[in-house]
């Protein structure tokens, strides 16, 4: 069996990814206080008017606006106080002509009042206040129905849930609302020789870097990991772990089988389970990468590399993950830095070189695919293209952030 057929450029490699890949469409229904970072699968219709009553806007005395006309310094306009109007009150009497409510800022607005005079520009005695500035009808005033309308959308569905917004839903009296459900990640790591953290090592094993890394980037994404566990390097057991997975999770994700043998098996046991849509990646790292579907449901075979299966992890997974969960395509940030040193580039492939960022230079972290931390002591990456075969020192490259740096 040829290892790859054909090596796909990574923008055509995402292509076919968005093209097979479908947001989910299973809801949930949750309280507003698990809702945050969800996206919203309806949209929020408000049942009633934001403030749902005229109210003061600032802390004074509710007024008959007429009353203040020609107050000044030098001739305040002298008004009885009848009454104090707290918060959460509704004071019964009426404001007449020459009267006034104290008030606080949210308190309902007295009857007979039409604006309200800042405490700042009013003396207060003991039963009553002299006003030394005019104001206006409406003057400090929050309508009903100012900020809200009834009937009127005060959140889409398809908008991931933010504080504000959580905020918005729950001051129209909504306790619980309906989400997309999060995609299930089966997360699968390959290889007899490797072992979980916390198990001692024999000559030639090694610990399972992959499927926490993989885990971590998913949580961080919208979607919820499972880890299937280590699959030994065997045709049997691994077509077990992928047809089990199939069935219980959205995507499959699987790190190993960046040999040659091993690739062989892992491509064998995809092309019996279902189709291959690409196989090799015109990348490094990353060259190994496959994509499949499996009874519908897609696969993503990373390489066993940490390096490399975590570079693939931000270039692939990210977005499949991303539009699975209904979230906005990721957007890493980015920041031009000039080149602490010379890079000869790969011929032939468009290459991925992790950076460390010191005094707004990328000084390269020149580590073999296998070291993860290349990763772990990197601030973010750089994009070699196709045919550049050099990178002079001083040179000025996009640096592609990581998400913590």
């Amino acid at each position: 069996m040829t290892l790859f057929k054909r090596l796909t450029p990574r923008v055509e490699a995402l292509r076919l990814i968005e093209e097979h890949i479908k947001p989910i469409e299973r809801t949930e229904t949750l309280p507003i206080e698990e809702a945050h970072g969800r996206v919203l699968a309806e949209n929020i219709i408000s049942p009633m008017d934001i403030p749902p009553f005229d109210r003061a806007a600032m802390d004074g005395y509710a007024v008959r606006a007429e009353d203040t006309y020609g107050a000044s310094t030098h001739s305040p306009r002298r008004l009885k106080i009848i009454g104090v109007q707290g918060v959460g009150e509704l004071h019964e009497a009426e404001i007449g002509p020459g009267e006034c409510i104290q008030v606080s800022t949210g308190s309902p607005l007295p009857g007979g009042c039409d604006a309200v005079v800042m405490r700042e520009y009013a003396e207060a005695h003991e039963e009553y206040i002299e006003v030394y500035s005019p104001v206006y009808p409406g003057a400090n005033i929050s309508k009903r129905g100012e900020d809200i309308r009834r009937g009127e959308t005060v959140v889409e569905a398809g908008v991931q849930l933010t504080p504000a917004r959580i905020g918005a839903i729950a001051a129209i009296g909504i306790e619980r609302v309906e989400v997309y459900e999060k995609p299930r990640v089966a997360i699968i790591a390959t290889g007899s020789e490797v072992k979980p953290p916390g198990s001692r090592l024999k000559p030639g094993e090694i610990y399972d870097i992959n499927s926490y890394t993989l885990s971590a980037v998913v949580s961080s994404h919208g979607g919820i990991p499972i880890r299937i566990g280590i699959i030994p390097d065997d045709v049997e057991a691994l077509e077990k772990a992928i047809d089990e997975a199939a069935e219980g999770c959205d995507l499959i994700v699987l790190s190993g089988g960046s040999s040659v043998g091993t690739a062989d098996l892992l491509r064998g046991v995809v092309e019996k389970l279902g189709r291959v849509i690409f196989h090799g990646l015109q990348i490094k790292p990353g060259k190994p990468t496959l994509f499949a579907l499996i009874e519908g449901k897609p696969l993503l075979g990373m390489p066993g590399y940490p390096t490399s299966c975590l570079s693939n992890a931000y270039l692939f997974l990210i977005p499949a993950l991303r539009r699975m969960a209904h979230l906005p395509p990721y957007r890493p940030r980015t920041m031009r830095a000039k080149l602490s040193r010379r890079v000869v580039a790969s011929t032939g492939r468009e290459q991925v070189l992790t950076v460390r960022l010191i005094d707004g230079e990328a000084q390269p972290v020149f580590k073999e695919s296998g070291a993860i931390t290349s990763m772990s002591g990197a601030d973010g990456y750089i994009l070699i293209p196709i045919g550049v075969d050099v990178l002079e020192e001083g040179e000025e490259v996009e640096v592609y952030l990581f998400e913590d740096a």
